[in-house]
């Protein structure tokens, strides 16, 4: 009878070590699953004490913007941790992918189960004496933010090239737009123009932080998908109007059923040119929306994109 006692015990201990090894694969394939703290940060920190100061690290990598307040109000359960190791610097804390997704969807937080692997270039054309430096200070900036944002750059990932350059808006101020190119429609982003600041570089790093977020998140809560199946189309306003009557408009036209977005491209005074982004494929609304609102919106040909003019 021992004897069968132990020969079950040993059998367990062999199925738990085999599928603690399974995981440990799984984790070891997902880095952002992985999470090192330095010794000075856990001088005198129980298991406990370490697994609150790893669980928000581990948060910003793998969970949404939105939920971030949420997510940070969880406690950190021991039970997601796969592996806690102490090595001569600090500490090494691998958390079990599956736990942790688990984890998040029982208290209704959507999870980046997927690590996003990008291949990025950044750009600054006419901002500067010194293009090139700006660009790779950028592009150097980017490597060193993106772990922390649960993001992989390589030459092997969906492309994003980034281009900033400076343009003058319909009243003179000095901006700078952005162009994206690659794999990721520009339509995701909620500003293409900022005013130019004094600090340029800083400006430009934060607002690439903030673009690798918005992309990130996109991505994750399915906002891509919903994008690819639409199309996009150049919108030009010709005529003077008050900058009121300009925001009523663009208001208006973006609170349409039919339209995802309203990306301005160029602003003059006497022309505005925006892309327009719709849901589906049907533009027959178009003339009779302007018309409601006492203006003629007629089809243009070309061959870039589908156009359309009003007057």
């Amino acid at each position: 009878m021992q004897l069968l006692r132990l020969v079950v015990v040993s059998i367990c201990a062999l199925l738990f070590g085999m599928l603690i090894s399974v995981n440990s694969v799984f984790a070891a394939n997902d880095p952002r699953m992985v999470v090192e703290l330095p010794e000075q940060d856990v001088l005198g920190l129980d298991m406990r004490g370490v697994l609150e100061l790893a669980i928000p690290v581990l948060w910003k990598r793998v969970v949404p913007t939105k939920d971030m307040e949420k997510a940070g109000k969880l406690k950190a359960s021991t039970s997601l941790l796969l592996q806690y190791k102490t090595f001569r610097h600090g500490v090494k804390l691998t958390f079990n992918p599956d736990q942790v997704q688990n984890y998040l969807a029982r208290n209704r937080i959507q999870m980046i189960v997927e690590r996003p692997v990008w291949n990025l270039s950044v750009k600054t054309l006419g901002l500067s004496d010194d293009d090139n430096k700006i660009s790779q200070e950028l592009t150097d900036f980017g490597h060193s933010v993106v772990d922390g944002l649960g993001v992989h750059l390589s030459p092997h990932g969906k492309k994003m090239a980034l281009i900033f350059a400076p343009a003058i808006d319909a009243y003179g101020q000095s901006m700078i737009h952005l162009e994206m190119q690659g794999a990721f429609p520009i339509t995701l982003l909620p500003v293409v123009d900022q005013a130019a600041e004094g600090f340029l570089d800083y400006q430009l790093q934060d607002w690439l932080a903030q673009i690798l977020i918005t992309i990130r998140d996109a991505y994750s809560l399915g906002e891509v998908a919903r994008i690819e199946q639409s199309q996009e189309l150049r919108l030009t306003i010709e005529g003077e109007y008050t900058l009121a009557s300009q925001i009523m408009l663009e208001q208006a036209l973006l609170n349409h059923p039919n339209v995802l977005s309203l990306v301005p491209m160029t602003l003059q005074k006497n022309r505005r040119v925006y892309r327009l982004g719709l849901q589906g494929e049907d533009e027959t609304w178009i003339a009779d929306w302007f018309a409601d609102n006492g203006l003629s919106a007629t089809e243009e040909a070309t061959s870039e994109m589908a156009a359309w003019v009003v007057k």
